[in-house]
């Protein structure tokens, strides 16, 4: 798509357009962006390229970082009073990803914490008040119930928010803030933590201030905010946000920056912790899980995250005393001449003679190089004869294996999976190195993690994973079907063929050393259309008419590809072209029935099936290259109607079902019998209309409830079958590009059937 005359949308970030003097947003965004658009659309700014293609600016991660700390000479003991000022920071940024807040706490005993995070709408609540109602949550999960918290706040709503918990309210919420659980599943934040200060309501007062000005917990708090505000708008990096908030923090408390364990292990472990979450993610597990995730990186009990979807780090090197700040490494990028050079920091980066520094090694190897991409990991080595930094990982992914291996919490099977699948990893490492790549059908790859389909988590696990050990998939394994194969290489083995192909050319692998770290969407691709093993039919440039049309009859085809060979498509030939030239000459050859504009309808394999609807709906079909530039298939707009009622079956049955479930609830309790109910289960409860599968989930698996229903049957098998029809839904839901398993498909007909069945409908 052009971007000429396309604007990024003031109020929702989506694409917006004039048409004839009015903003609107255009098709296919209007539906494709349905649940994220606004009514009346303001342009902000040209949209990118990227961006016209995308429908919209890219959302940013929510809470991507937040770090805790706490200093030495402050540490107070279980129950002592403390005191922590709660500030939330909003304010439009015409560079920005969609709409950036940034909240902060700063707590008298030396807790902090700050945090980015961004509307999906224009509007979920007064934006200060939604990012200050973010620090409230964040502050009351760590310090309650350890200490007497007492809140300071500038803003009554959160004071009246906090003091109707406490009075036992536990559903209340800012004005505009969603209670429903979100679409992991999880808890919003705020009907999290509201039942734990009811719990604790002894330990929690609060108070309202005017001005934050006159306190250093205040001025503290109103910095830390900024700059997680500054964080979500890109004016700062993680690394710097992280080094100002604790600069901020030791400064207003007087305090020198010291990290400490805190007193009180039994219920946050260590006290520096990191806090990464998906736009998901809007809520949190029970404490028990969520307090296990945010334990130090760097306790060697719960490092076992490098080896289940976190990418290593130079800092992780750092902590395991394989690396020191200090360390000189060096990339030897041609023989002969002089290696390139940099220091380690002490912040876990890697700094360069003229003083830039980088976070990863590839984006300093691509810098020295001057080249677009560099495998860091493998091309820095520490000394002039030291291992690489790839070596190094190794060791430490090792060392983790090792330690998961004779960790006593973790499950003999979990325990065997990690092993099995660091020796495989490995393995295909040394068989791409000696120039054997590994090839291996998607399924059974996936498989390697214990997965049958893919979708956004466990995509980010496995590119994590693929990095840690130095290696990518070709092609691209979230791009193409389950059952294709790929082969899984190493960066330099990928380096090559973008060198062969002149450029990038469309080649896609997983990226090894993204500097950001972070999973990219790829969608519904052209290559889940067609079945891998289908191969292409096409005839030569010098064939006859009786060879095309044989061609197309025995296939039951409308058209055919004409090749000079397998890399190059002249056009294409249709019963179309056919009649179209026989009716210019009945003495055609079979040249002049061949369409040359079909050269202009190639794409790559991993080419989203959105960005190229319109093409299919003006001419029929397009040609797919593979990873290879070779001309691979034909998508045909009977192959979109066909993944549609592929993709639409069980949407409709999980919408039957949903409604078969919300009737017989509606039919069977009332209102306040189902509030408690999903209370009893810690869900938030706001209308039988708003019932998630959640909710009646909760409802059915109360023995009262189900007691009252009524039905002959095993409450704890039916209850089973709902929790894994409802992981279905959240498949089917989420977009997942895998088809529903025909196998799935069926105990979505049969749990219909039985719901009607037993409620006599």
């Amino acid at each position: 798509m052009n971007s000429t005359g396309q604007h990024i949308c003031r109020e929702c970030g989506v694409i917006c357009a004039d048409e004839s003097g009015r903003w609107v947003h255009p098709e296919p965004w209007r539906t494709v962006r349905s649940r994220r658009i606004c009514d009346q659309p303001h342009p902000l700014r040209e949209a990118t390229p990227q961006e016209a293609k995308r429908g919209g600016i890219q959302l940013i991660r929510r809470d991507r970082w937040m770090k805790e700390e706490q200093l030495k000479q402050l540490v107070v003991a279980e129950k002592s009073r403390v005191e922590v000022a709660i500030v939330g920071y909003y304010q439009l940024h015409p560079s920005a990803h969609e709409h950036p807040r940034g909240w902060g706490y700063l707590a008298s005993d030396g807790h902090y914490g700050f945090g980015a995070t961004t509307t999906r709408r224009r509007f979920d609540g007064p934006g200060e008040l939604a990012a200050e109602a973010r620090a409230l949550f964040w502050a009351l999960r760590k310090l309650v119930p350890a200490y007497r918290v007492s809140l300071v706040t500038d803003y009554p709503e959160i004071a009246d928010l906090v003091n109707a918990w406490r009075a036992g309210d536990v559903t209340a919420v800012p004005p505009g803030y969603d209670r429903s659980d979100r679409p992991s599943g999880r808890e919003a934040k705020l009907m999290y933590v509201a039942p734990r200060v009811h719990q604790y309501a002894d330990l929690v007062t609060v108070r309202v201030v005017e001005d934050y000005a006159g306190t250093a917990l205040g001025r503290g708090a109103d910095e830390l905010s900024l700059i997680g505000w500054q964080w979500a708008a890109g004016e700062t990096s993680k690394v710097e946000a992280q080094e100002r908030a604790l600069a901020t923090a030791s400064r207003l408390l007087d305090v020198k920056p010291v990290l400490v364990a805190r007193i009180d292990k039994s219920h946050d472990g260590n006290e520096a912790a990191v806090s990464e979450e998906s736009p998901e993610e809007q809520g949190l597990p029970p404490a028990s899980e969520s307090d296990h995730n945010m334990l130090n990186d760097s306790s060697p009990p719960r490092r076992k995250h490098l080896l289940n979807g976190r990418r290593v780090r130079i800092s992780d090197l750092i902590d395991a005393d394989l690396l020191k700040p200090g360390d000189e490494l060096f990339f030897q990028q041609r023989i002969g001449e002089d290696p390139h050079q940099a220091v380690v920091t002490e912040r876990g980066r890697l700094r360069l003679p003229d003083g830039r520094e980088f976070t990863t090694p590839s984006r300093a190897g691509a810098t020295v190089a001057k080249r677009r991409a560099v495998a860091g990991w493998s091309a820095w080595q520490v000394g002039r004869t030291g291992p690489t930094l790839h070596r190094l990982r190794l060791k430490l992914l090792q060392d983790v294996a090792n330690e998961v291996s004779t960790d006593q919490e973790t499950p003999q099977e979990e325990a065997e999976a990690v092993r099995r699948r660091f020796a495989t990893l490995e393995a295909a490492r040394a068989e791409a190195e000696s120039g054997n790549p590994r090839s291996i059908a998607v399924r059974e790859f996936i498989g390697l993690w214990g997965l049958e389909d893919r979708d956004r988590m466990t995509t980010a696990q496995i590119e994590a994973d693929l990095a840690n050990h130095g290696l990518a998939t070709s092609p691209d394994f979230r791009a193409v079907s389950l059952d294709r194969s790929v082969r899984i290489v190493t960066p330099s083995e990928h380096e090559e063929n973008e060198t062969a192909m002149g450029g990038f050319g469309g080649i896609v692998t997983t990226s090894t050393d993204d500097v950001n770290e972070e999973s990219v969407d790829i969608g519904l691709t052209l290559d889940n259309l067609f079945p891998h093993k289908m191969s292409l039919v096409s005839v030569s440039p010098s064939a006859t008419f009786e060879e095309a049309i044989t061609a197309m009859q025995i296939n039951d085809y409308s058209q055919v590809a004409v090749l000079a060979n397998s890399h190059t498509l002249h056009g294409s030939v249709s019963w179309e072209s056919i009649a179209a030239a026989r009716h210019r000459d009945p003495q055609a050859s079979f040249s002049d029935a061949i369409d040359r504009r079909a050269r202009d309808r190639v794409f790559d394999y991993d080419t989203r099936l959105l960005d190229v609807l319109g093409t299919l709906q003006q001419h029929g079909f397009i040609f797919v290259r593979d990873d290879q530039r070779k001309i691979s298939g034909i998508v045909t707009a009977a192959d979109v109607v066909r993944k549609y009622d592929e993709t639409a079956t069980p949407f409709f049955l999980i919408g039957e079902i949903d409604q078969e479930l919300r009737q017989l609830i509606v039919n069977t309790f009332d209102e306040e019998t189902v509030r408690q109910a999903c209370i009893a289960a810690r869900l938030t409860f706001r209308s039988l209309d708003t019932m998630s599968i959640g909710q009646y989930q909760a409802v059915l698996d109360n023995a009262t409830c189900w007691e009252q229903l009524g039905w002959p049957l095993d409450r704890r098998v039916f209850i089973a079958r709902l929790d894994e029809l409802r992981k279905v839904r959240n498949n089917v839901m989420h977009f997942n590009p895998d088809p529903v398993r025909p196998s799935e498909v069926a105990k979505l007909r049969t749990f219909l059937s039985l719901i009607r069945r037993y409620s006599g409908r």
